[in-house]
């Protein structure tokens, strides 16, 4: 069906303007939410939701760009303007909140977007009962009890802060006198499979506070559809009955909107001795977590020699470099490297086998030693080799040859990198040992074209990272465009797509280099290579002594000229030669080091 807006696939009647059909239509399938439509979401292998491929509406995500293939799901969340998914809550729905009428209409009207990816999911542990609560919305809704052993299809929404803020209102969760707790279930037991494969972390859950309806047994009675529900628990309360009428459309138009009337039937459960513990009520805290997605590592067994890739916090220092953190046995582990190649553990082996990124490794005192599952690794080089947070990361060892002394860096300061992505060298520049790069690239490093950059590349067997160091010409505006027209698919391909081939958008700075400095750098066969580059310093040296020089021999005739005693002018020199020193130092640091300064508030 190429028609899907919710009223095409039958998804259009919300529970709370209609709540006899109650819990709502629920898809068959797995969707994003997006304005009217459910558009559809398919799973990819081994990758975490936000490599999922989605079906996109009818003039795309993005007005600048109306695509009409599938793309992946934080693409579109990209162009759409919405909250990636790594940064929302996923949440288990048993009852309206898995209706995408449902959704739309808490959402909209309180003016929050109601883009939500909807994704069904193998949920072990969990049943659909009845809650001990009449809604003054017109209907008693499902609550979830604790049932080991039953697997079913259930639906998983992923909110983001505003929509779980909504949802956590309308389910009571801060309220005293509210209905639900939101909890966090456990993997080990509560395991949750997403077609992918992907065994989730944890999922919240709204479990009810005043318990579940019993079925005369003891054991939580089934939700059985709002109609059906109302009209056996009419037939068997005389109570009830004269309360809320004996027909289900009686029930709900007297409930809606009485909070008294309902007070009393939710009260008259528990009179009755009709309710029964959830058996969730375990897993409540003090306080609901709030932990994302991207937090959230899978359940599923690593592969040999990888690790679970971590974000790196948003307050450390890089100090201008793509680092990964990690502990300090995984460090121990790995020799104690300075450097180290990561690479995606997902991408099967075939001709970018190879693909990795050169970082730097920091030892961070905040993982704990025998930390030996999660490493954290930079947004830069996750981008590099398309990983995502949670994903299984391989980490190994590399070294530099020493191209830098000690003495650069107490000159210099911090060595300021780019991490680009390698194209294939354009026709203007080809069979020249030259890179082409952006002027933005170039800003960043601290150069102007016709400078010299120092090429950090792919490591061999040894560990030993070949360098390259050569002229950096800024590149044309037509050869960008004119590769961006020609740069797609996937890594088949002559000039091959991160978004098609790594899910990634948008990508790193790219770098256009011969093919003969492929090989130079290690990258023979890789297809979306990346190389670390900075400039060079001994060429920057050189080149502001080249300008100082020429007004230190003007100053040395001055000095010469004026003063007589051979003594005073050997002094003059000096403090010449030291000030232009301290000069050149100044201009350095200040073009080469890209650091912001912390200002604080003025001392009295």
């Amino acid at each position: 069906m190429n028609d899907r807006t919710l009223e095409a696939l039958g998804l259009s009647e919300a529970p709370r303007e209609h709540p006899l059909v109650y819990p709502g239509a629920w898809p068959e399938e797995s969707g994003l939410l997006h304005q009217n439509r459910l558009l559809r979401l398919r799973a990819q292998p081994n990758r975490r939701l936000a490599k999922w491929m989605v079906e996109q509406p009818p003039g795309g995500f993005r007005e600048s760009r109306p695509d009409s293939g599938p793309v992946p799901l934080n693409y579109a969340l990209m162009g759409a303007n919405q909250t990636l998914v790594g940064d929302r809550f996923p949440v288990i729905s048993i009852g309206s909140n898995a209706c995408p009428a449902q959704l739309r209409h808490k959402m909209e009207g309180l003016g929050v977007s109601s883009t939500i990816p909807m994704v069904k999911a193998r949920v072990t542990g969990i049943g659909i009962g009845v809650s001990a609560y009449v809604s003054p919305l017109g209907y008693i809704s499902s609550s979830p009890f604790h049932a080991p052993g039953l697997t079913q299809d259930l639906f998983i929404t992923w909110l983001d802060a505003a929509q779980l803020d909504i949802v956590d209102a309308s389910e009571g969760i801060s309220d005293p006198d509210g209905e639900y707790d939101r909890v966090l279930l456990p993997p080990d037991d509560f395991p949750m499979e997403l077609a992918s494969g992907e065994l989730l972390g944890g999922a919240y859950l709204y479990v009810h506070r005043y318990g579940v309806i019993h079925d005369g047994s003891g054991a939580p009675r089934p939700h059985p559809g709002e109609r059906q529900l109302l009209a056996d628990l009419l037939s068997e309360s005389r109570q009830l009955r004269e309360w809320f009428g004996d027909t289900p459309e009686e029930f709900s138009s007297r409930a809606r909107g009485n909070d008294q009337l309902c007070e009393k039937g939710t009260r008259l459960f528990t009179d009755e001795g009709r309710t029964t513990d959830s058996g969730l009520r375990q897993y409540v805290t003090d306080e609901p977590a709030r932990t994302v997605y991207d937090d959230i590592h899978p359940a599923n067994s690593l592969p040999s020699g990888a690790y679970h890739t971590g974000r790196t916090p948003d307050s450390f220092d890089q100090r201008g470099a793509g680092v990964v953190r990690l502990s300090r046995a995984v460090s121990t582990a790995l020799g104690d490297p300075q450097f180290a190649i990561v690479q995606n553990a997902q991408i099967p082996a075939a001709r970018h086998e190879r693909l990795g990124a050169l970082a730097t490794v920091i030892v961070a005192g905040d993982i704990p030693a025998q930390e030996t599952r999660r490493v954290e690794v930079d947004h830069s080089l996750r981008v590099g080799v398309g990983l995502e947070p949670g994903e299984a990361v391989t980490v190994r060892g590399a070294h530099l040859p020493r191209t830098r002394r000690r003495w650069q860096e107490t000159f210099f300061g911090d060595v300021n990198y780019v991490t680009c992505r390698v194209q294939d060298g354009d026709r203007a520049s080809a069979e020249q040992e030259v890179c082409l790069l952006d002027t933005l690239t170039l800003e960043l490093i601290g150069i102007s074209s016709g400078d010299e950059v120092v090429l950090e590349g792919f490591p061999g067997d040894d560990g030993l990272v070949p360098v390259l160091q050569l002229k950096a010409i800024r590149t044309s505006d037509e050869v960008q465009e004119r590769r961006k027209e020609l740069h797609g698919g996937d890594m088949t391909s002559r000039y091959p797509s991160s978004l098609d081939a790594l899910g990634t958008f948008p990508d790193l700075p790219w770098v256009f280099l011969d093919r003969r400095l492929w090989s130079g750098l290690g990258l023979d066969g890789q297809w979306l290579a990346t190389v670390r580059i900075r400039c060079s310093r001994s060429y920057q040296l050189k080149k502001e002594l080249r300008e100082m020089v020429f007004l230190l021999g003007i100053a040395f005739i001055g000095v010469v000229t004026v003063l007589k005693s051979v003594v005073w002018q050997a002094a003059s020199v000096a403090v010449l030669v030291l000030l232009v020193g301290f000069v050149v130092n100044v201009r350095l640091r200040g073009r080469l080091n890209q650091r912001a300064k912390r200002i604080g508030p003025r001392r009295r």
